[in-house]
């Protein structure tokens, strides 16, 4: 969204997609509880994440910050979908080797050979924002 205050004055839909194995019988369901509220858009079953940004390309969406586990995150770096990366390193370990990881198994675009360019640094308290570009869409607003 281009102007947040602008657009919090208007009228304007939320997308919500649904899914995961099994998502899509569900999409009937989702629509006739959300009616006009929101947008129920069928991810497929599996969610194909190149198809959701098409999608939402489609409706004009111009920017999108993407939070999720590490199969969502998996999914929109190897497939080259994300621009930007933001990294918050924290003060702490988490000693437990169950815990969840930031990306799942796969094949990245970056690698030695090809690096990332670290775009920006901000220390936010204890806390600090890396930002990293990932392609040439890369944009500093």
């Amino acid at each position: 969204m281009k102007n947040l205050a602008a657009a919090s004055r208007s009228t304007f839909s939320v997308t919500v997609t649904l899914i995961g194995d099994g998502a899509s019988p569900r999409v009937k369901d989702a629509r006739t509880r959300l009616g006009r509220v929101a947008t129920v858009v069928d991810g497929g079953s599996p969610v194909v994440m190149r198809r959701i940004s098409e999608d939402l390309g489609d409706r004009g969406v111009e920017r999108l910050m993407v939070e999720g586990g590490g199969k969502v995150h998996t999914q929109f770096l190897t497939e080259n979908l994300a621009d930007e990366l933001q990294l918050v390193v924290a003060p702490f370990f988490v000693g437990d080797s169950r815990a969840p990881r930031f990306v799942s198994d796969g094949r990245f675009p970056w690698n030695p050979e090809r690096r990332a360019m670290l775009a920006a640094v901000h220390q936010i308290g204890d806390v600090v924002l890396l930002r990293y570009a990932l392609s040439s869409r890369f944009r500093t607003d």
